[in-house]
């Protein structure tokens, strides 16, 4: 029956623990929410909305995001940084700590306490039960609690600048998240258009060779010399070498794709059509440097700088007094079968202190020239962020403009250099124009082309490089 009582006893504290502990981690989320800005988001839908389509791009995004062990170690940063808030805002309540404290002691004979002790014995006024022994026993049951009182808010503004610190450090976890969905965007936008070059220079190759093949029999005709063969053929390899190339580049941005996923055999599956993120960049013209503060990376420099500027304070105010309390409440007494006959064996202490530092201040001046070097530090990074954070939309948004027409201008180009192989590769055949024609005429096609594949490239980078750069998210 009394094992059956113990462990009721028992579970029912660790319940009220565990109920203790999940009201506390819903009074952090609160306390740390009502740090936040409202409205900090920015909507990128306009820049998302051409390259979402693509259903296996987004299904890559996500696969990343769930496998990456970079972003699982992000998220166990900002773990640690939100016990650290835990840890600062403890340290503003009063500890109290449980104690069970037994101990043996014997007084010297020739010291005041003993024969006190000793003369005591002989005093009609003490009972035979209170006669203290020569190896006197003590034992101590109760609590003990602490409390440094917050005289100068120098503990309120630590839990402050450890908030301010986790929001950072989740500002730091979204920009993170929101650079990798651009590199893996980029990177399946370059595989798509490697892909596409890889066709073009197939397409070509069997073009190349079937002049190759025309020239051959026109030279042992005693139409053409061996020089028209010898720079077809040398035309043929170079695209068949180029096609080496692209491949090897394929490669490498699969096996970059195969280590954020975490897969080391994963098929990067993508998409065999042609993409298109035609952005009207007018449209983004008209932003200010001071939305760009929403951004993760420029706000996490900002709430970086203002923990630090808390910091600076807190080390200041640590040259003022402080004040503590301190006291213990419990049983006590030289027998265990003494300690529960209350109220005789109640014992309890309070202590009071205000300490000031006077000598060896060095310290702490240092502390404070360290924590003073760091804010001014972070208030140059924060600027830094900022105009980085401007330029960046400067770049990508006069970019697409520059690639909009230069697209226009190729895709024409394009059109005539095949008309051109067509126009030629009949001429050829009827003797009306040489393999030099020929040879310029695929030349010229196979440059277009890549050329337009390289513009069609660079648009789809730089609209991801403008979700990245309005503050992204997913």
């Amino acid at each position: 029956m009394r094992l059956v009582v113990i462990i009721s006893i028992l579970s029912m504290s660790l319940l009220s623990c565990q109920q203790a502990i999940f009201r506390d981690a819903r009074k952090v989320d609160a306390e740390l929410d009502s740090y936040r800005l409202r409205d900090a988001g920015q909507s990128v839908t306009s820049v998302e909305a051409c390259w979402k389509k693509d259903s296996l791009l987004v299904q890559l995004i996500d696969s990343v995001l769930v496998r990456s062990n970079d972003i699982k170690i992000g998220f166990l940063n900002l773990a640690m940084s939100r016990a650290q808030y835990t840890f600062d805002r403890g340290a503003m309540k009063p500890t109290v700590a449980g104690v069970v404290q037994p101990s043996l002691r014997r007084f010297s004979k020739y010291s005041m306490d003993g024969v006190g002790n000793f003369d005591t014995q002989f005093s009609p006024n003490i009972s035979k039960d209170q006669i203290i022994p020569e190896h006197l026993p003590d034992y101590m049951i109760g609590l003990q609690s602490s409390w440094e009182v917050d005289l100068w808010g120098k503990l309120s503004k630590r839990k402050r600048a450890s908030a301010l610190r986790y929001l950072a450090t989740e500002a730091g976890q979204q920009w993170y998240i929101t650079s990798l969905v651009s590199e893996v965007a980029g990177m399946y936008g370059q595989l798509v258009a490697l892909d596409q070059e890889l066709d073009i220079l197939k397409t070509n190759i069997a073009i190349q060779n079937s002049a190759l093949s025309l020239v051959k029999i026109q030279k042992e005709a005693g139409v053409v010399n061996e020089s028209a063969v010898q720079q077809l053929e040398a035309q043929w390899l170079n695209s068949r070498a180029q096609e080496g190339l692209v491949l090897q580049q394929i490669t490498e941005l699969e096996n970059q794709l195969r280590y954020w996923l975490n897969s080391p055999n994963k098929k990067i599956v993508r998409s065999q059509y042609p993409f298109n993120c035609s952005l009207d960049s007018t449209m983004y013209a008209q932003i200010q440097i001071d939305q760009l503060e929403r951004r993760p990376d420029i706000r996490q420099a900002k709430l970086e700088l203002e923990a630090q500027l808390l910091n600076k304070e807190s080390a200041e105010l640590a040259l003022k007094p402080s004040l503590v309390l301190s006291g213990m409440l419990g049983v006590q007494g030289f027998r265990p079968e003494y300690l529960f006959q209350l109220p005789s064996t109640m014992a309890y202490q309070l202590i009071g202190g205000l300490t000031t530092p006077w000598l060896n201040r060095s310290a702490l001046y240092s502390n404070i020239n360290r924590e003073n070097a760091r804010w001014k530090s972070l208030d140059l990074a924060y600027q830094n962020a900022l105009l980085k954070g401007f330029l960046e939309w400067d770049t990508q948004v006069k970019s697409l403009a520059y690639l909009q027409r230069m697209d226009q201008l190729k895709e024409r180009e394009v059109m005539l250099t095949k008309g051109a192989i067509a126009t030629v590769g009949t001429l050829f055949t009827t003797a009306k124009a040489n393999y030099l024609e020929v040879l310029t005429a695929q030349q010229n096609a196979l440059r277009s082309e890549l050329e337009l594949l390289e513009i069609s490239r660079k648009r789809w980078i730089h609209a991801i490089q403008l979700y990245r750069v309005l503050g992204g998210g997913w």
